[in-house]
């Protein structure tokens, strides 16, 4: 018996051993799964809090693009203020100390996006095309925590360029009409009682590209095929200030786009004499790449093979230098190849090739004594008509000649222009043809990139058409401070004084087109700051079928280009209007801006980090 005690017992702890070796097991299993689950609880968190950074990262990359944009709205000019990096290695800056978002790369400074703590940006730009496209390149490096993350967009600012036909005004500039009238939105109240009235999109016009204007349009009969953007909705279709709302020229007008669309204005800029300071050669942080300047009357004509042929007799300095205050003090070094000797200029004229990127800027002869291409009040050059010694009839600044009833105009610019017997009203000298005028009359096959800008009127005496075709590298601007004129001289049958104030309309046989161009092209990017687009003499004379724009106009005022009488008479061109879509991503070289915009991202992309945290560059 006690044997058999002895066994059970024994048998007891071997159960006990084999509980217990149990126990273990179960706790180490449990104990490795308890690791595991505080290990994926622990990699989680992490993972949730980089995952959080790399959102907030990029959020901090967009704000920072928002802050220049805003940078940029407020002021144009900020477009030059950087810090050169790898990515902006060919930009021309002015520093700008106080924005923390240009962080030079080895001082790791980040600017906060504002009602954050832990997100911080910079950013880079790329100025370099802007002169000649108008747009801006710009890196943005966004950070928090220690995740970075890089965006590069491209930036354009909502310029003239943006639109097939842009106005400030839709009635026509007073000063060229003679009438007396004021100038008025007709979003104004008063604007039936005193202003100047509107020119009418009429049957027959075909706008096949945005219009936009800061007045309200008016429109009878004409076909928009794009968006019409203006500052009162409605819109007008009408026939005269009393009948705003006209049924039959509502129901006759075609809107494409849609309905007309409310927008704020975008303001011209009151002068374009910044363009004249890209012929300045002592201003490299300003001006990299000086264009030319040409002196009074100017004849450009576009040749094959990317040439033009410039007279200018006036010009005594193509390029200047100048004083804190913008006016030339000094002639340049002197660019022949680029820009022509003066001996040519003066002369037969100068055979040269199309400035590549550039701005030509035709200036008024200067009254001030130590500009460079000062001429006496009496000095004249040489007597020429487009290089040729002119008969005695027709000299320099030769004024109008009154002799009892019979008015004579030999008078002249040196460059043919008036015609004999060409209609020029009472503005002669003082402004149509003025002999020391910054006039440019351009014509001819363009072929390149480049702006022609004009202190007075530039006049288009013919077809402008891109030798390269619609659809390559070719893109020319037009600009004329007072006025871009297609070039249409009349002679007068019957006249209401002897001082040709006016010419009798209304009667072919009043009446003639002396140089007549039909059907007439313009490849160009148009622009008037102060004045308007227009046909010259559009009333007078016969119809000469129709005016092509391609590319686009921006002007202060409305211009007419035909009128129609109650005879039936119908005069100058019906408008034929197309957009370059081009100039949606692009613009002709230093072309006009307006005063003040907003700058919308044309192109976007998440590049490789080109910053660490600590701000050092990744070098990618």
């Amino acid at each position: 018996m006690l044997t058999r005690m002895i066994r059970a017992l024994r048998a007891r702890d071997d159960e006990r051993g084999v509980a217990l070796a149990a126990v273990i097991g179960i706790g180490a299993v449990l104990l490795v799964v308890l690791s595991l689950v505080v290990a994926t609880a622990t990699s989680g968190a992490a993972k949730a809090t980089n995952d959080t950074n790399y959102t907030k990262a990029i959020a901090a990359a967009y704000a920072g693009l928002s802050e220049y944009q805003g940078r940029l709205a407020a002021d144009n000019a900020y477009v030059k203020y950087g810090v050169r990096t790898a990515f902006s290695a060919t930009s021309t800056y002015t520093a700008d100390p106080t924005n923390k978002a240009f962080g030079v790369a080895k001082d790791g400074s980040w600017a906060s996006v504002v009602g954050s703590s832990d997100q911080f940006y910079r950013y880079e730009v790329d100025n370099s095309a802007y002169a000649t496209t108008g747009k801006v390149r710009l890196r943005v490096t966004g950070k928090a925590g220690s995740t970075t993350r890089t965006i590069v967009v491209d930036l354009r600012g909502d310029g003239f360029v943006n639109y097939l036909y842009f106005t400030n005004y839709e009635s026509q500039d007073p000063s060229l009409t003679g009438t007396g009238c004021t100038s008025k939105h007709r979003n104004e109240a008063d604007w039936t009682t005193s202003s100047c009235e509107p020119v009418v999109f009429a049957s027959g016009d075909t706008l096949d590209g945005p219009v936009r204007t800061n007045d309200v349009i008016t429109a009878c009969g004409a076909w928009f095929k794009s968006t019409v953007q203006d500052t009162g909705a409605a819109g007008f279709f009408y026939t005269s200030k009393s009948t705003q709302i006209d049924s039959t020229c509502k129901s006759a007008t075609t809107f494409d786009g849609g309905d007309i669309k409310t927008v704020g204005t975008l303001p011209m800029p009151s002068t374009n004499a910044n363009m004249k300071q890209e012929a300045r050669t002592d201003v490299p942080d300003k001006v990299a790449k000086p264009g030319c300047l040409y002196t009074g009357p100017t004849s450009i004509t576009f040749l094959s093979g990317g040439k033009m042929r410039v007279v200018s007799p006036w010009t005594k300095a193509t390029q200047v230098q100048g004083d804190a205050g913008g006016n030339a003090i000094a002639a340049g070094p002197g660019n022949d190849a680029l820009c022509g000797s003066t001996a040519a200029l003066g002369g037969s004229g100068a055979t040269i090739p199309v400035l590549p990127a550039n701005l030509v800027y035709v200036q008024s002869v200067p009254s001030t004594a130590t500009d460079p291409n000062y001429w006496g009040p009496s000095a004249t050059p040489t007597g020429t008509v487009n290089g040729t010694v002119a008969a005695g009839s027709r000299v320099f600044c030769q004024q109008n000649v009154k002799s009892g009833s019979t008015v004579s105009s030999d008078y002249g610019n040196g460059l043919g222009y008036p015609l004999s017997g060409e209609f020029t009203g009472t503005r002669g000298d003082a402004g149509f043809y003025g002999c020391r005028n910054g006039d440019a009359f351009v014509s001819g096959s363009f072929g390149g990139q480049m702006t022609v800008a004009a202190e007075n009127f530039l006049y288009v005496t013919g077809s402008i058409v891109y030798q390269n075709g619609r659809n390559s590298d070719d893109m020319l601007g037009l600009v004329g401070q007072k006025a871009v004129s297609i070039y249409n001289p009349v002679s007068c049958e019957s006249y209401a004084n002897l001082q040709r104030t006016a010419c009798n309309t209304g009667r072919t046989s009043y009446s003639t087109n002396l140089a007549a161009t039909s059907n007439i092209e313009v490849d160009a990017a148009i622009a008037s700051n102060l004045g308007t687009f227009n046909v010259q003499n559009y009333q007078y004379g016969a119809g000469l079928g129709k005016l092509t724009i391609y590319g686009s106009i921006a002007q202060q005022f409305r211009g007419a280009v035909r009128s129609q009488y109650s005879t039936g008479l119908l005069t100058a061109y019906a408008k034929a209007y197309g957009y370059d879509a081009r100039l949606r991503t692009s613009a002709p070289p230093k072309f006009l801006q307006p005063v003040s915009t907003t700058y919308g991202v044309t192109t976007e992309t998440e590049s490789a980090t080109a910053f660490r945290s600590d701000g050092t560059p990744t070098g990618k």
